[in-house]
Parts: C-alpha cells; structure tokens; sequence
C-alpha cells in the first residue's frame, strides 16, 4: 500500500487485545515521532509511555473511563516541553527563554506531528492506534499523575495494541471543498455550508442508530439534529469548554508557560 493509500485509510480502533508490544517495536515507532519535523529542530515535546496496570487505570479515569485504556499494553501521553531544553540553556549560561504561551503553542506542535508519526508507522505494523481528546480536558490531573514538571503539559495521548475487533469502516470526511481556500478564506454562504453538512449528518445519524441506546439517549435529550449533539452535555457542551478552558489556562500559569 503506498503512503496516500494508507493515510487515505486510516481507522481509530476502539477494542483492543492484551498482547504486549515488542520494547524494540514500541522503540522504533517512537523514534519514527523524532523523525517528524520539528521547530529550529529543538524537538520541544516528550512522550510518557504507560504500560503498567495500576497507571494505565488511573489514566483510564481521567480518561472519562474508555475501555480501551485498560485492554491495550500502552498508552502514550505526548507533551508539549521545554524543561529539557530550558535546563539545557541553564547549563551553558544561555539566556532563558520558551517559557510562555509561544513556547507552549511550538511544542504543542512539536508534539502533534510526532503523535501522528507514530501513528502512521504503529499502523503500518498491523498495529491499532485511537488519539484521546479526553487529554486537554484532563491536563491537570494527567499531568500531576505523570509527575510533569514546569514548562512540561500534556497534549495528546495514544492508545496503541493490536485490534481485537472487525476493522471499522474508514469514517466519512467532509468534501474537500469544505477544507480548501484559494489564495483567501471563502466563508460560504448560509446554502453552501447546509451542502457541505449534508452527508456528514446523514453518516453521522445512521451511525448513532448503529449503537445500542444512542438513539434513546439523543431522544431523551430532545437532540434531533447532528448539530444539537455536537454542543450537548452528550457530547461537547458549552460549560464543559469554559471549565476546560479555564483549567488549561491555569495549568499553563503553574507550569509557567503563561
């Protein structure tokens, strides 16, 4: 399979077996991360690799309790940081610098590009991989159970194992016209952007009929369009954001990015 084939294919796996992953394997799909592009090639980020029992059960709490942080051998918590790298500065009597919000963003990127390089390769092992989005919502919390210090966040986290499920459909994306701008942003009128939803709505609702109780609980929530659950308390409700917010924003204060 070449490279667009396989990006182009790409399934999160949410059932998982046991079976461990070989330590020069789990090595290697780490170092396939290093190799992503990296700003002033500082590689601003580190990854935690939880492999134990008892920590992959707190991070199965903080995860808001998914199943598949307790059946595959490790989850992978990528994080934004300049610890090392201000500490590497002390050293040699350089000025200090990348403690703030900047300094966050560019190892916040660091650390995307080299999530999703891991990504890539633990799949073109035979691998499964999911991202968590639970991680910024939890930031606080993981970073205190991982022992984080100053100028070190958590970003993004992977669960990664073998599939122990029927590999999923590849999920619906929007049409590439709802992504592409030429030369300047073309906002789309009221028509375009129903055009664009349209199908995805269509997905969407077909699959939520597919999961045992969903459509009751959409019910019993009054929610009768996708775009209702999008910002429910199902889903990604607006206090849930103003509460994560306000935690990142001090998380990043006390880790002295701010």
């Amino acid at each position: 399979m070449s490279i667009s084939d396989h990006l182009k294919n790409h399934k999160s796996i949410r059932q998982y077996k046991s079976t461990p992953i070989d330590e020069a394997l789990l090595k290697d799909l780490i170092h396939c991360g290093q190799r992503g592009s990296s700003s002033g090639n500082l590689q601003s980020w580190s990854v935690v690799i939880s492999r134990e029992r008892e920590s992959r059960e707190k991070l199965y709490e903080l995860h808001s309790r998914q199943k598949m942080i307790l059946q595959a051998p490790v989850v992978l918590t990528f994080c934004s940081d300049f610890y090392r790298i201000r500490r590497w500065l002390k050293i040699n009597d350089a000025k200090g610098s990348f403690d703030d919000f900047l300094g966050f963003l560019v190892g916040m990127a660091d650390a995307i590009i080299a999530a999703q390089n891991v990504a890539i390769a633990a799949e073109s092992h035979g691998l499964g991989i999911c991202y968590m989005g639970t991680t910024l919502s939890a930031a606080d919390e993981i970073s205190k159970h991982l022992k984080l210090p100053e100028t070190v966040v958590p970003v993004t986290s992977l669960v990664v194992g073998y599939p122990d499920e029927d590999i999923p459909e590849v999920r619906y994306r929007l049409p590439l016209e709802a992504i592409i701008h030429e030369e300047v942003y073309d906002p789309k009128t009221d028509e375009e952007i129903s055009d664009i939803y349209r199908e995805f709505e269509e997905q969407a609702w077909a699959r939520y009929a597919r999961i045992p109780g969903m459509l009751d609980k959409l019910e019993a929530a009054s929610i009768t369009h996708v775009a209702h659950f999008y910002t429910s308390d199902l889903k990604y409700s607006k206090k849930r954001h103003e509460t994560a917010s306000a935690m990142l924003l001090e998380l990043l204060r006390s880790k002295k990015f701010m």
